[in-house]
């Protein structure tokens, strides 16, 4: 795939809805390609500078956060629930959708890198950006049901904030601390 292909295809995510919003009946939710770009002003204006972890690199951070859901383009967005039934197939999925595209033609050792990163959740910087995937997701489920609290009941707010107890980094709870 050229890359003139991949910003073809990967402009398209603005275009392609979260899915678990329209599922929950969310008014005009958010796009892939907004969530993706809220993820990295989360990381952009909250994460340090530095850290002890001597393999810390907020810029690798952001570049994941860029990279993390451009397959979507391919396989639409489909809700964690969903992938949660058959874990294996969807990840297989995923990585066939990564391989035709953004690991497709013209792609950097650097992508390639932080896309093994972020898919085999295998390093630091992978767990931090998955926090914040995580957080971004609780911040917008707050957004939403304060515009519509009848969409969510009490059951789906305790099953959202249950995430923040299950940040896996202290960069990530400190983030929490800040948002919430």
């Amino acid at each position: 795939m050229t890359d003139s292909e991949k910003y073809k295809l990967f402009s398209t995510l603005a275009s392609v809805p979260r899915a678990g919003w329209v599922q929950r009946g969310v008014q005009n939710p958010e796009s892939v390609a907004e969530h993706i770009y809220d993820c990295w002003l989360l990381g952009t204006f909250l994460l340090p500078e530095t850290h002890p972890d001597p393999t810390y690199n907020k810029q690798a951070i952001l570049d994941m956060l860029l990279l993390h859901d451009l397959p979507e383009a391919v396989t639409g967005d489909i809700p964690r629930p969903e992938k949660k039934k058959d874990p294996l197939h969807y990840e297989l999925l995923e990585q066939k959708a990564a391989e035709d595209s953004l690991l497709s033609g013209k792609c950097t050792d650097y992508q390639r890198k932080l896309w093994q990163e972020w898919s085999n959740i295998s390093t630091f910087n992978a767990l931090v950006a998955k926090d914040i995937d995580d957080l971004q997701a609780i911040f917008t489920f707050i957004k939403y049901k304060e515009k519509n609290p009848a969409l969510f009941s009490e059951e789906d707010s305790a099953a959202w904030l249950s995430g923040l107890s299950k940040l896996k980094t202290d960069i990530g709870r400190q983030m929490a601390k800040a948002l919430f």
